[in-house]
């Protein structure tokens, strides 16, 4: 592994970090992501290359990324990476704590990952350095995504090499981790196929700073917790359900946190579709509910967004109930993680390429006055744009005179252009559906009817 110069050791990173966080605790993460800028871990030359813009929505504007850096992942490859290898760790959480017996990483948020020089099937992680934080009872990492997301993406991940779990103890070490940095929120992916992200097989959060639409958004509906006088609750006007809590008392959010965790995974509400659990396609009893804790302060109060979800399939959703539709595929087929569950699309990087042919398709067909059928054919046949022959076509339909009015002067096939605000619109109401699937109540009379007795049975 060639190590970037001048890039100090674990043990070197770890106490200074340490020394730093004495004096503040803003200090010490400037630190560690600095680190991780000069080492060339995390590229920001490539995240300057993604495609960023926000739009409109029924709800919130929402902010849309195409990521150019990240692969695409398949949920049902996902699932079964979730499926594979027991728990692992070692006795000294000073340095790595979650290797296989060969020494190798079991994933790529394994502490490993740090040291490890590489091989043909685990690559090096050359630059990487994590600095380790006390959440609950345990030792977590803290280091900062290659990716970047968002400013100052971070990950905090578990030493141990063990799936994610929502829990009690999760929800407190959330809650640790504002009290640490009260600057970044923090939240968690689900831990079940289909409605979790995509790494299922290692306990990890992920935050920073950043303030997301989900965040931004009203409620719709305050509602009553009596057993939890201090806290205020609500539902939030957003395409997944969520309630919102908000209180200074840490203890007091805690508790009814842990409440509605409980009762939300053992409920079911047939009209809506949600059922708590069931059987796997070998008759082994399987659970379905789960939920995304979100948490980040506002002045002396903790706010903590639950989103609930839901993993169920059926014959006619093969890929989820609450996933997106087939139909939206083109766009989205990844689970929809804790990220885009706050309004923030991450979009695979083949669209950078797949959505401008499709905007120049448009504008060619208004200028040459093709019919709907012509242009789903021209669309089918082009592999860029057959993924979306549908879709554009539709657009086409609904947009046909305003397209030949936006028309740019000289040819549409004058080198690549960037996305026209009317195509941007037209991808963002795509991921606005997206997340409408998500919801496990929606807004309607069976999904009134849902919160209703959900927030009955949290009150009982």
């Amino acid at each position: 592994m060639q190590v970037p110069p001048m890039l100090p050791a674990p043990e070197i990173v770890r106490a200074e970090f340490n020394r730093r966080f004495a004096q503040s605790p803003e200090n010490a993460t400037n630190y560690l992501h600095q680190l991780g800028v000069d080492s060339g871990y995390i590229k920001l030359a490539a995240l300057e290359r993604n495609i960023c813009w926000e739009s409109a929505s029924p709800w919130r504007p929402l902010e849309l990324t195409i990521n150019c850096s990240k692969p695409e992942k398949d949920p049902r490859a996902i699932a079964a990476a979730a499926s594979r290898g027991p728990a692992m760790e070692s006795p000294d959480c000073g340095s790595a704590c979650s290797g296989s017996p060969s020494g190798a990483p079991q994933c790529d948020l394994c502490w490993e990952n740090e040291t490890w020089p590489g091989s043909p099937e685990h690559p090096a992680k050359p630059g990487l350095r994590i600095a380790a934080i006390p959440l609950g009872s345990e030792t977590w990492g803290l280091q900062y995504s290659p990716y970047g997301y968002f400013p100052e993406h971070c990950i905090a991940l578990a030493a141990q090499h063990r799936p994610m779990a929502i829990t009690p103890a999760a929800i407190e070490r959330l809650l640790d981790f504002t009290d640490l940095f009260h600057f970044y929120f923090i939240g968690s992916n689900a831990d079940l196929p289909i409605v979790g992200g995509s790494i299922l097989s290692h306990d990890h959060f992920q935050g920073g700073r950043h303030v997301f639409p989900l965040m931004k958004a009203p409620l719709r509906e305050e509602v009553s917790l009596p057993a939890f006088p201090q806290v205020q609750a609500g539902i939030v006007s957003w395409p997944a359900s969520t309630l919102r809590l908000r209180s200074a008392n840490r203890q007091q959010l805690q508790a009814a946190a842990e409440r509605i965790l409980a009762v939300w995974e053992e409920f079911s509400f047939p009209p809506a579709s949600v059922f708590a659990h069931g059987e796997d396609g070998e008759g082994r009893p399987v659970r379905h509910n789960t939920l995304n804790p979100i948490v980040h302060r506002e002045d002396s109060d903790y706010v903590l967004h639950l989103v609930l979800r839901n993993n169920r399939t059926d014959a006619a959703h093969p890929w989820g109930i609450f996933h997106p539709t087939e139909n939206l595929h083109h766009i989205k087929k990844e689970n929809i993680g804790l990220i885009e569950i706050m309004g923030r699309a991450i979009l695979p990087g083949r669209l950078a390429k797949e959505l401008p042919a499709v905007q120049e398709l448009l504008l060619e067909a208004a200028s040459a006055e093709l019919s709907p059928e012509e242009v789903s054919r021209r669309a089918a046949a082009n592999p860029l744009t057959a993924p979306h022959a549908p879709w554009a076509t539709a657009i086409y339909q609904r947009r046909r005179a305003a397209l030949r009015r936006s028309i740019p002067s000289g040819s549409p096939s004058d080198g690549p252009s960037p996305l026209a605000p009317w195509m941007q619109d037209a991808v963002t109401a795509a991921f606005a559906q997206v997340l409408a699937c998500t919801g496990v109540f929606k807004d309607d009379e069976i999904g009134r009817a849902g919160w209703a007795a959900f927030l009955e049975k949290v009150n009982a």
